[in-house]
């Protein structure tokens, strides 16, 4: 029996809408410009963070991030996607510090070249030899999504609902924030769980986009 055109279209259409490619894995494919953009307006903050962690101002922060992006580019379309191995942003927080490192050492090599002065040449070779840099840039990213996560739930809510979840991280009771906001002790619960679930779930949609070459279920 011939296939209806129209059926099998219907059904890639639904397939599509139950499962989504990772913003990640559309940037890795070489081809996909725009969600290599949009993957850079994450990433290049964080990236300028790090280089300026390192000792990176002005000219030499704005060469060194665009050599990061430049081998992050590269990186990406032949990385390793075996489960066994590192995580990915294990081996991101790694091609951040190990690029900037290389920068640093071609730098000390050119005598006409751009200079690095005392005070960051000493950091950043402190940094070379340190283990637990990797660690740090990796803590430093989980923190990042985190706030990414933080602003776009603060755009989902209206009102006291934000606030009365930041005041009950800073440990603040529940009491003390209802004082204090003029709200009912049940309204600060509600809204501090309603913002928490909303948190983790926009934690969990950035760390699939940015973090993940694996496909999802659309909700």
């Amino acid at each position: 029996m011939p296939t209806d055109p129209l059926a099998k279209s219907t059904r890639q259409s639904v397939d599509a809408m139950r499962t989504r490619v990772s913003l990640l894995q559309r940037a890795s494919d070489g081809s996909d410009q725009l969600a290599w953009e949009e993957l850079l307006k994450f990433y290049e903050p964080f990236i300028s963070k790090v280089l300026q962690s390192m000792g990176f101002r002005g000219a030499d922060l704005d060469d060194a991030r665009q050599q990061v992006s430049l081998v992050l580019w590269k990186g990406l379309q032949t990385y390793d996607r075996d489960p066994d191995r590192a995580k990915f942003r294990t081996w991101f927080a790694r091609l951040i510090k190990n690029t900037a490192l290389n920068i640093i050492r071609s730098n000390q090599r050119k005598p006409t070249g751009p200079s690095l002065n005392d005070d960051r040449e000493g950091k950043k070779l402190v940094l070379s030899d340190d283990p637990e840099l990797d660690l740090r840039v990796e803590q430093e990213w989980q923190e990042y999504v985190v706030e990414l996560a933080m602003e776009r739930a603060s755009a989902v809510f209206s009102g006291n609902a934000v606030e009365v979840f930041k005041m009950s991280l800073d440990g603040k009771s529940v009491e003390d924030i209802a004082e204090q906001l003029n709200i009912k002790v049940n309204t600060v619960y509600i809204l501090k769980h309603r913002v928490k679930a909303v948190l983790l779930k926009e934690i969990q949609q950035l760390k699939h986009d940015l973090e993940s070459f694996a496909e999802v279920t659309a909700e």
